[in-house]
């Protein structure tokens, strides 16, 4: 009996030890090889909603290499920097073992990585975006060249006109990503992206996008902090596009088009019913918005084509930078009635027209009531010769 109760003594720490060892986290192990930064402290951060904490440090050795390992009990995301301006953001999952290589001392134009399918395709998409950024700063040299050219104002609408396509490339670059992706991490940072410093696309510009994101991650990854807040500001989306859709009913075809009434560029006010008996486009937009101004490039050839028969456009801006909102329509030859909101879509008029997004058009014939919303340009114009 005493022998039993011996072995038992024995083997109970041992299996206390096997029972957390069960239940313990699985650790995440780095090897890596940065062979442009030998003896290079570098530290991992975790990125959670509010708060980056440090988790650990390690140090290359004279070769650029390094090991490191930490625990991880649930996927999520994490940088590896050196200082904020070279680091690489990772997405990892508990157990993973992977491998970075990097050549040269800058690692976000270098890395490599191997063993994480989240941060592979997270890389992906980053060196993706970093070949677009080479092409806009490209374009900055020859901005920068160009200022003494007499012809900078065309140069200038030519360089634009380049970024545009740029941006479009990488907006629909963000898009097909995370409709392919949907299941996966890397996802929730792409899609909140901006290119430089303009959003790409929104909840309110893509708002089937982000809900199918959310339904798909919050059921794969409930516990993830990122994707919990992320569901819950996918709650209010909801929330919003009902409310938005509610208003949508009281300005709709056939119904009369609610008043607007806002400064121009000299600051006289001017009534959107000043505009009764013309053909009038509602027109809102804005300086900043990549869409908005390659829509105004598009605006001017039916503007000029249908403004002596009775077609006008009424623009609305809801820039907040009044400098930047005049030097833009004109630089884009937007010669048509111009008027500025500066509280941008929180505005009441926003709210009236239920515009979650920009570019927003509202046709409205001579009668004052609405004759369609949001029609493609190819629709805009056939609707226009059908109402002059």
């Amino acid at each position: 009996m005493k022998f039993n109760s011996l072995i038992f003594v024995i083997l109970f720490p041992l299996l206390l030890v096997q029972g957390c060892n069960s239940l313990s986290t699985d650790d995440v192990s780095i090897h890596g090889t940065f062979t442009g930064l030998p003896d290079t402290k570098f530290y991992i951060y975790q990125l959670l909603p509010d708060s980056k904490p440090l988790i650990d440090s390690v140090r290359t050795d004279a070769s650029g290499n390094f090991e490191i390992s930490f625990p991880v009990n649930k996927a999520g995301y994490y940088t590896l920097a050196q200082n904020p301006e070279n680091e690489i953001t990772l997405v990892v999952s508990p157990g993973e073992k992977l491998t970075l290589t990097s050549k040269g001392n800058t690692l976000r134009n270098t890395y490599t990585v191997e063993g994480s399918k989240d941060s592979k395709l997270y890389l992906e998409y980053h060196t993706f975006t970093i070949s677009n950024l080479n092409k806009v700063d490209s374009l900055s040299r020859i901005f920068a060249e160009s200022r003494s050219n007499p012809d900078f104002i065309e140069v200038k609408r030519q360089l634009d006109s380049a970024y545009i396509e740029i941006f479009n490339d990488q907006k629909n670059k963000v898009v097909s990503f995370v409709a392919q992706y949907p299941n996966s991490l890397a996802s929730l940072l792409i899609i909140s992206n901006n290119f430089g410093p303009n959003p790409l696309i929104s909840e309110q510009s893509h708002p089937e996008l982000f809900l199918k994101l959310d339904s798909t991650l919050f059921s794969a990854y409930p516990e993830n902090s990122l994707v919990n807040t992320f569901h819950l500001r996918m709650l209010d989306l909801k929330a919003e596009i009902a409310d938005a859709q509610m208003l949508a009913n009281l300005v709709k075809p056939g119904t009369p088009a609610p008043e607007i009434a806002l400064p121009d560029a000299a600051g006289k006010e001017t009534k959107l019913s000043s505009l009764r008996g013309k053909l009038t486009l509602v027109y809102f937009w804005s300086s900043w918005n990549a869409p908005s101004r390659q829509n105004n490039m598009y605006l001017n050839g039916i503007y000029n084509k249908y403004h002596e028969r009775g077609f006008e456009i009424y623009a609305v801006s809801i820039d907040s930078d009044a400098d930047l909102w005049k030097k833009s329509y004109l630089l884009d030859k937007a010669y048509w009635v111009q008027v500025n909101d500066p509280k941008g879509l929180e505005s009441d008029y926003c709210r009236t027209y239920a515009v979650m997004v920009i570019p927003k058009m509202i046709l409205i014939g001579r009668d004052g009531n609405i004759i369609a919303r949001d029609p493609a340009f190819g629709e805009l114009e056939a609707l226009i010769k059908k109402n002059l």
